[in-house]
């Protein structure tokens, strides 16, 4: 009986350890850049709560940069309750646009594009 008790116990940690890391998931998402500018960053936070300084985020990106008409296949994660993030990309330093409400559970694919100051996004 008494070793019963730890084997369970181990099952039952083993389990809400998947659980858990199955609820913070990563999803993968091609974004492409048509902004006709390089984008030196991509972030993400939770739709509504779009804020400057650490609420977005990492920079998705990392140390790379999306040069226009370039596409590049990220790991963006998520937890699989919460779908709707506010988007925000850097083109220059202090020079960033917001594009919200994009559903990242649905995106497979997600268009970048900037025009006359104006930014929007195409989400496949």
């Amino acid at each position: 009986m008494r070793k019963t008790v730890p084997f369970l116990a181990l099952i039952l940690i083993l389990t809400l350890a998947l659980a858990a890391q199955a609820l913070a998931a990563e999803k993968r998402i091609v974004f492409i850049d048509q902004a006709g500018q390089e984008i030196k960053g991509i972030f993400l936070a939770k739709a509504g709560t779009a804020v400057v300084g650490p609420g977005w985020g990492r920079n998705l990106l990392d140390k790379w940069k999306l040069k226009p008409g370039k596409r590049v296949n990220i790991a963006v994660p998520h937890d699989q309750g919460d779908c709707k993030f506010d988007l925000k990309y850097l083109v220059r330093e202090k020079e960033a646009y917001v594009i919200k409400d994009v559903d990242i559970c649905q995106a497979v694919e997600i268009t970048l594009f900037l025009k006359d100051g104006q930014a929007w996004a195409n989400v496949k």
